[in-house]
């Protein structure tokens, strides 16, 4: 428990600690999560499971992506819960479930060859909503949380580690501190977050991952609903 609380004085003193929900500025912590959605029958186990789970995924996004900005984690948390609920051992499933989104983040984050410098693309459902839109039928009933779409997350890494290793004129090595941006627009802190704000208040995010009752949509066309949001903020290349 010291652990929760060195977090939450870690999390209380960021600045960039912020939200997309509508009415608020700061990100719900970690407690609240836990609060809002933890529920009575939930065994003592199932628990201890998640407060150790979420604890230990949240300080991999603070190691792996030290300038995160947006910490909308609610709907990532609640179907964390739901995926153990059905399990036949729901603590250990659970454990499972956080250990595969920590190790996630150093795939992805700044301290490995990938290097991005944000999980804003998954944690809003960009990443999602382009895989799903590649292969519906196959594809449309796997969530942006569920287990099956963070597997496909590992190995989407392992494939983008292949490329930069080959030299890929998209994703090759980097040369310098900066994070890698293989997009058309700018996404230095202050645009990243005046662009996701833009897009928030369209309703032009496949996952509005502060709210878990939010049904995620992969539909719409959420790469140039991006790029046009990019373009009319004027912070495109």
């Amino acid at each position: 428990m010291s652990d929760f609380a060195a977090l939450e004085r870690e999390l209380s003193g960021r600045e960039a600690f912020w939200t997309l929900e509508p009415g608020r500025e700061r990100a719900r912590l970690h407690t609240e999560l836990c609060d809002r959605l933890l529920l009575p029958s939930d065994s003592n186990a199932l628990k201890e499971a998640f407060i150790e789970g979420l604890l230990e995924a949240m300080n991999a996004m603070l190691v792996a992506f030290p300038d995160n900005l947006l910490w909308d984690l609610e709907g990532l948390a609640a179907r964390q819960l739901e995926q153990a609920r059905e399990a036949a051992d729901p603590p250990a499933t659970l454990a499972q479930l956080w250990s595969r989104v920590a190790a996630l983040q150093h795939v992805f984050g700044s301290h490995g060859p990938i290097r991005f410098r944000y999980i804003h693309d998954f944690i809003y459902g960009f990443d999602w909503a382009k895989w799903v839109a590649k292969d519906p039928p196959s594809r449309a009933h796997v969530g942006p949380y569920d287990a099956a779409f963070v597997e496909r997350m590992h190995r989407r890494g392992g494939e983008l580690l292949a490329l930069i290793a080959a030299g890929d004129s998209k994703y090759g090595p980097l040369e310098g501190p900066d994070a890698r941006n293989p997009f058309g627009f700018s996404r230095t802190p202050a645009d990243e977050l005046a662009l996701h704000r833009r897009l928030a208040a369209q309703d032009a995010l496949p996952v509005r991952a502060w709210d878990s009752s939010a049904q995620p949509d992969w539909r719409r066309p959420y790469a140039r609903l991006r790029e046009e949001a990019a373009q009319a903020l004027r912070i495109s290349a």
